[in-house]
């Protein structure tokens, strides 16, 4: 879910308005897949013992004329795909663990008087899962049973009897799919093994600079782990740039050396970033700098395919990059170079596509390997992150890979799989993966964005979201390899008057003085 983080609707922070708008949403929270062999027309309630993956409906792909995405405030991403015509929606979904369920949520529209309620096929792999007749006018599960072994699966939902007259269409509309099925315990810490290879690009930084040992950061010459927040509207985004003022207030609430993650894109200029790292200097605390938008929100749009939610295009990962993006990074790494308040720069947030194959790994890997090799010959003392989100992204999907670079220094992930299937995740599934992909090249990661959703009348209270928080803190940071997590996202709008269950937080949120209270706790 972005800088553009998802929002109670699933709708991004910009509430984007287009119809159109294509956000998969690839949320992990330990699971497996299945074949279907029976099919039952009752939503399955979530147990403490079941996890589950997703994909938005949204994000499936099918030829425009026979379908296509729309807005919808009820659906679960905060948009739904809709198929007009005898055709099939197709796309993937990766399962770690073995599931026993898929449940493709879904509504239809009569026409006609025989057969008309529309029929739907859902396979799996090629193979016909089962046939479910849609008669749901609001949203509704349906749930196919069975057993898929784990790895990344084929689905497809094929639409079976389109009809229509001039008074009446039959269709099929698609909100979710989900494969779920007996929960694993969490992954253990793990320590990368002897025979990873050795820290790359390390040594002791200037005073007041973080740098890395390994899978260890260090500040000072002490190992440094950190708990932080998302602030991604500091520097101009959902609105003005924050005052001097709202500045002093959300900093003087953290712990020092609290580290805060926000945008620094080309569109806002420097004078927001000049305001930011002087207050945050006055409160001893650190900065990440995301210098571009890989979803290209808050109207960072250099390469855009679609503005304000669509992927950047293949050839600005190729070499468009190099017009507009590359000298930006290169003024604003000169600018701060010799200031210790950045913690570190991140390349690009959430870069690749949540489902086009045309982004390779070998792709991004040259737009990170050439960015950070930039960065480095200007700064030598501040670490780079990629500001990648998954392995399930396409261009990011072996991290060993993409992050091989000498000059790259920290991996990220992000999650928002607490509210998937009301599955009370802590820590993500994707982690043992990723963990293992970073092992060899020993390098850390962190956890850039992770959040819940919460509000009165909510399935999760603004109490219970701090409580909640407070054990991802405690479990992510207790992973040797994990360096840092910052939870998304404070804002200085009343987001509960925008949206009933925001992931957003005012600055007076409880969940502040959780991450000052977990931060006091560390490097001691």
């Amino acid at each position: 879910m972005d800088q553009t983080r998802r929002s109670a609707t699933g709708t991004p922070h910009h509430r984007d308005s287009r119809a159109g708008s294509r956000r998969v949403r690839l949320i992990l929270a330990t699971t497996a897949a299945s074949t279907v062999t029976a099919v039952t027309f009752t939503a399955l309630p979530a147990a403490a013992s079941t996890s589950a993956v997703s994909v938005q409906a949204e994000g499936l792909a099918i030829s425009s004329a026979h379908g296509g995405t729309y807005r919808d405030n009820r659906a679960s991403g905060g948009a739904a795909l809709a198929i007009w015509h005898n055709a099939t929606a197709a796309g993937s979904i990766t399962t770690p663990m073995r599931a026993n369920r898929l449940q493709v949520t879904a509504m239809g529209g009569r026409c006609g008087t025989k057969d008309a309620t529309p029929r739907v096929r859902v396979t799996v792999d090629g193979r016909q899962a089962g046939l479910a007749t849609v008669s749901a006018t609001r949203w509704s599960t349906y749930t196919f049973t069975g057993s898929w072994a784990p790895g990344r699966h084929r689905i497809g939902v094929t639409f079976l009897n389109q009809y229509g007259t001039r008074t009446c269409n039959r269709f099929v509309d698609l909100d979710r799919v989900v494969a779920s099925g007996p929960a694993a315990a969490a992954p253990a810490p793990v320590t990368p093994p002897a025979s990873a290879a050795p820290p790359v690009a390390e040594g002791k930084a200037p005073a007041g600079f973080v740098s890395r040992q390994g899978t260890a950061l260090m500040l000072d010459g002490k190992p440094f782990k950190y708990v932080g927040l998302n602030a991604y509207g500091m520097s101009g985004c959902d609105g003005p740039a924050w005052s001097d003022a709202q500045l002093a207030d959300y900093f003087a609430r953290l712990a020092p050396n609290t580290v805060t993650r926000t945008w620094a894109f080309q569109p806002f200029g420097t004078a927001p970033l000049d305001r930011i790292v002087a207050t945050a200097a006055k409160y001893r605390q650190k900065v990440i700098f995301t210098l571009a938008d890989g979803r290209n929100y808050c109207g960072e749009h250099d390469g855009a395919v679609t503005p304000e939610g669509g992927d950047k295009s293949t050839a600005w990962y190729t070499s468009g990059y190099r017009t507009n993006y590359l000298p930006w990074v290169t003024t604003v790494v000169s600018r701060y170079k010799d200031n210790p308040t950045v913690a570190m720069w991140e390349m690009i947030n959430e870069p690749g596509s949540f489902s086009s194959s045309a982004y390779t790994d070998a792709m991004v890997k040259g737009f990170f390997d050439a960015t950070a090799a930039k960065i480095k010959s200007i700064d030598p003392n501040h670490l780079v992150g990629t500001g990648a989100l998954s392995e399930d992204m396409k261009g990011t999907g072996n991290y060993a890979t993409v992050h091989a670079s000498p000059n790259i220094d920290v991996a990220s992930l992000h999650e928002y799989e607490y509210d998937w299937n009301n599955s009370n995740a802590i820590v993500t599934g994707h982690l043992a993966t990723v963990l293992a992909q970073m092992a060899p090249l020993g390098k850390p990661v962190i956890i850039g964005e992770t959040g819940i959703q919460a509000g009165a009348g909510c399935r999760t209270s603004v109490t219970a979201r701090d409580a909640a928080i407070r054990q991802k803190l405690t479990r992510y940071t207790a992973y040797p390899a994990v360096a840092g997590v910052n939870v998304w996202s404070v804002v200085q709008y009343n987001p509960y008057g925008q949206e009933k269950c925001p992931l957003e937080m005012p600055a007076n949120d409880p969940v502040l003085a959780t991450v000052k209270s977990v931060q006091s706790t560390l490097n001691l």
